[in-house]
């Protein structure tokens, strides 16, 4: 069995239902495999529109146009946009009976740019991170001077999705692992994020407080300075 990858799925719309006009987000294993699903778990027994465009391998280093917030997990297979997977978990049934066999030649997402041509920093250490493309925002733009203000909130909403989404916050926890035991340098953290801590070791207590708010295993993360 090949490997699950991402497509995003336009349709040709006469009408443009507000939860379909901008496209699917699916995981599976080929075009056939996805459509099948995307069928089963939005259309039901109503007839699928025409497919407009199909893009393999779609890169969530930027919010798809959906946008992040509203995005299922990606990882798994099934459906992520609309957030079907975050109510019916991963699909395992591999049914392609309600796939159509007109549809267009898929196209290639475009290359993953790296994390730090991104965030525009001047190391590369952000690159090494596991699933920081997918992770952006959860890992540094929350926690930037511009989002500071709405740290309390944001953290929240990742907790809760953390919660729902047991693989999205592996992958979280995960990552911050790697970035506590990387020890970034408050240099290191202020570019990109423009906040600035005394010294590692409050940076390093601040991430740590993070993940384990995230895993439930304190009540509050610490907040950044400023916020």
């Amino acid at each position: 069995m090949s490997t699950p990858r991402r497509f995003w799925i336009e349709f040709e719309l006469e009408k443009r239902p507000s939860w379909l006009w901008q496209g699917i987000g699916v995981t599976g294993f080929d075009v056939r495999d996805c459509l099948s699903m995307v069928a089963a778990e939005l259309f039901g027994d109503e007839p699928m529109p025409p497919v407009r465009r199909i893009t393999v391998d779609i890169s969530l280093a930027e919010p798809p146009p959906a946008g992040r917030g509203y995005l299922g997990v990606p990882v798994w297979r099934g459906v992520w946009y609309p957030p079907r997977n975050l109510v019916s978990g991963p699909t395992h049934d591999i049914d392609r009976r309600g796939a159509p066999f007109d549809y267009p030649t898929p196209v290639t997402g475009l290359p993953r740019v790296r994390a730090s041509e991104i965030l525009r920093t001047k190391t590369t250490w952000w690159d090494e991170i596991p699933h920081i493309n997918d992770l952006l925002w959860p890992l540094v733009r929350m926690h930037d001077a511009k989002s500071v203000h709405g740290m309390r909130h944001n953290a929240l909403h990742v907790r809760d999705r953390c919660v729902s989404g047991p693989t999205y916050g592996d992958m979280i926890r995960e990552a911050l692992d790697f970035m506590i035991s990387w020890q970034p340098t408050p240099d290191e953290w202020f570019d990109p994020t423009e906040i600035r801590f005394a010294d590692q070791r409050d940076l390093e207590e601040y991430l740590r407080a993070f993940r384990d708010y995230l895993s439930g295993d304190r009540p509050e993360p610490i907040y950044p300075p400023g916020s």
